[in-house]
């Protein structure tokens, strides 16, 4: 049996010393009130003018207000998303595609993350919305591409985009979503000089994103893999996403390069946490598509690694041949099988061990940031959102 603490495999160097609260890092953060609920017009838009959030449910210390503040901000969203469709031009299936896309809502974790990182230094959290809006397109982008190398037929219980419109037209769809990421920068009020630098946080991470999926795919070749192997691969792909929400949400916000430092450090375990939490998910149905579509899509999950390494030699020879299989050749009974395994080698409470273990070691690294009333909304979004059944 390998070794199963919650941490494996995260270097020391990441993870700060246990702080006390109100120790912070110097810089021009200052305390405000925590946010209350923010209202929009309501205005005619061309897409819904709700564009609803998948309700973000947990165990019993499900949280109104954190319900509260991921529906606010995705309604101050709304103005935003209707620009974006207006850009583009109304060629068939084009539009029509980004419009669809768009629909489908999301629970707009990063997008609620940025915002709150952008009020960490005394901002108003508005400011940060165009941000914000960018790294939604960037989302969308890599949800329809995500699908069609996946060859997942459902997202947010809907037909996947290259269902409805097929692959080539899904291609297309997701591509327009980069100019339209970079559109939202360049068109923010933002000076030019922070411009430039929201430009390079999302071309930097967004290449360690690629970086990280190329692990992904590759570790779904190899015989063997560790814990480690997937929070290397987890903390380059996930984490890189994360990392340029907050970064980029600081940065607006007027956070020095040492508060920025700190949110990276932040996203790189924050991003593994929420990783897990949506492999997790994907056990339970709360991703809106078939249960066990992960072990269909033969995906190195922390629950395969685990299962992996803390079974019998003719349970992983099994286990391995099952995730390795096309995905149309996966039968139904075997996924059954490979869900009694992970019930049987207890792979959900490791993972719920190894989410919580990265969580807290994240948050220790936003205890250095200035404290203030949005520094414990930070934190407490962050444990909210690692803890959501769907």
């Amino acid at each position: 049996m390998t070794d199963s603490r919650p941490i494996d495999g995260v270097n020391a160097d990441i993870v700060p010393a246990r702080v006390a609260p109100g120790h912070a890092v110097s810089g021009n953060g200052r305390s405000r009130n925590a946010p209350g609920r923010l209202h929009t017009k309501n205005i005619a838009l061309t897409i819904p003018e709700r564009i609803a959030i998948e309700e973000v449910r947990s165990d019993p210390a499900y949280d109104p207000s954190i319900e509260q503040y991921l529906k606010d901000v995705d309604r101050q969203l709304v103005p935003y998303m209707r620009e974006a469709v207006a850009l583009v031009p109304d060629v068939e299936t084009l539009r029509a595609g980004v419009a669809a896309q768009i629909h489908t809502g999301g629970k707009r974790i990063r997008a609620a993350l940025c915002v709150v990182c952008c009020e960490l230094f005394g901002a108003d959290y508005t400011r940060a919305l165009a941000y914000a809006a960018a790294i939604e397109h960037i989302q969308n982008l890599t949800l329809i591409h995500d699908d069609i190398a996946d060859g997942d037929t459902e997202r947010r219980s809907r037909p996947a985009l290259w269902k409805q419109y097929g692959v080539p037209h899904a291609i297309n769809i997701g591509d327009a979503f980069i100019p339209l990421g970079s559109l939202s920068i360049l068109r923010a009020p933002y000076p030019d000089a922070v411009k430039l630098k929201l430009l390079d946080i999302v071309a930097q991470y967004g290449l360690e994103m690629t970086v990280g999926q190329s692990i992904d795919i590759n570790l779904r070749t190899r015989e063997t893999f560790s814990v480690a192997d997937y929070i290397t691969c987890t903390r380059m792909k996930t984490g890189a996403f994360l990392a340029m929400a907050v970064v980029g949400g600081g940065l607006i916000g007027g956070g020095s390069p040492a508060h920025l430092e700190l949110l990276r450090r932040y996203a790189r375990l924050a991003g593994v946490a929420f990783q897990i939490k949506d492999d997790s998910l994907d056990l339970t149905g709360g991703k809106g598509r078939q249960i066990g579509s992960d072990i269909v899509e033969g995906k190195i999950t922390v629950h395969a690694v685990y299962a992996m390494n803390n079974s019998t030699p003719e349970e992983r020879v099994r286990l391995r041949r099952i995730l390795a299989k096309s995905r149309r050749s996966t039968q139904r009974d075997e996924v059954e099988w490979v869900l009694s395994l992970y019930r049987k080698v207890g792979a959900a409470a490791f993972a719920e061990r190894t989410a919580t273990g990265m969580i807290e070691a994240a948050a220790q690294h936003l205890l250095l940031l200035p404290e203030s009333p949005q520094r414990e909304r930070l934190i407490q979004l962050s444990r909210y959102l690692s803890r959501r059944v769907r």
